[in-house]
């Protein structure tokens, strides 16, 4: 495969890996310092940047999402978790915000939104359709003030980002400080858990393992290490729920076994929220 490129492990910056295994021709390794499970050597940024701008959001795939229910149902579940973390609202930036459905539902809650993704389509569709204050483009590009944010979130977007630690840098950056606690920002992070119970027993079959743009398999101990690295200290593990549109006896016992999967950090996403 062309354009690859060779990293040492964000965390811990070491370069000694073990090989977990192989898949679409790229390799799956583990940093045997902090653990960290990475894709190495991988995609070039440049190449996934070009994928994420020109082809992320095709006509098809915003129709799909905008009417899908359960899209709508699990971006209500995520902003009902980051209020009860919050002791008020106000200015709040999702990275990542794709076609906006979760800055509309907490513009609509009373919150500031402001959205960045790099998708063209993805933005246009948040600006015309959702009339949102969105732009296109990296975190780098918006250029936001420092210390402005009162909420940050960026759902399934951390295992994307080729420059994890001058991403976070940028975060910390303009997210309100942690002076007092009361009033401090708060970031909010969900990724794939690469050690949920599922991906230990599938491995490369994993659904979430698609080395090519999934760079990165966090644990609920590697990304808490890559947090404070950044100066975060106030870290949370949060409580993802099932959601349906259906509700019956099925959907319950669903629901009580996907709580206790993320009760011991098993669970197929992670949630963390620092400050």
């Amino acid at each position: 495969m062309n354009n690859l490129e060779h990293i040492n492990c964000p965390i811990c910056e070491g370069d000694e890996t073990e090989l977990l295994f192989n898949k679409h021709s790229l390799s799956v390794v583990a940093c045997k310092q902090c653990r960290l499970r990475y894709v190495n050597p991988r995609v070039s940024r440049h190449t996934l940047e070009e994928n994420y701008v020109e082809t992320y959001y095709p006509p098809e795939k915003v129709k799909r999402i905008h009417t899908d229910t359960m899209e709508w149902l699990q971006m209500a579940e995520r902003l009902a978790e980051l209020e009860a973390q919050l002791p008020s609202k106000g200015h709040l930036l999702d990275v990542g915000c794709g076609i906006g459905t979760f800055l509309h539902l907490a513009q609509e809650n009373g919150w500031q939104p402001y959205g960045i993704d790099p998708s063209r389509s993805g933005i246009a569709f948040a600006q015309e359709i959702h009339q949102l204050d969105v732009r296109c483009g990296d975190i780098f590009d918006a250029n936001f003030p420092t210390a402005h944010f009162d909420a940050i979130t960026a759902y399934h977007v951390l295992e994307h980002i080729s420059e994890l630690n001058p991403f976070l840098a940028e975060i910390r950056r303009i997210l309100k400080p942690p002076g007092d606690e009361k009033k401090a920002g708060k970031l909010v992070i969900e990724v794939p858990n690469g050690g949920s119970l599922q991906s230990r027993l599938q491995k490369a079959d994993w659904p979430y393992v698609h080395p090519q743009d999934h760079l990165y398999y966090f644990s609920a101990r590697s990304l808490p290490k890559l947090l404070r690295k950044h100066g975060f200290h106030h870290i949370t593990l949060g409580r993802p729920r099932r959601v349906s549109p259906k509700i019956g006896l099925r959907f319950a016992l669903r629901q009580a076994a996907t709580a206790m999967l993320v009760r011991f950090h098993l669970g197929t996403v992670i949630r963390v929220y620092a400050s």
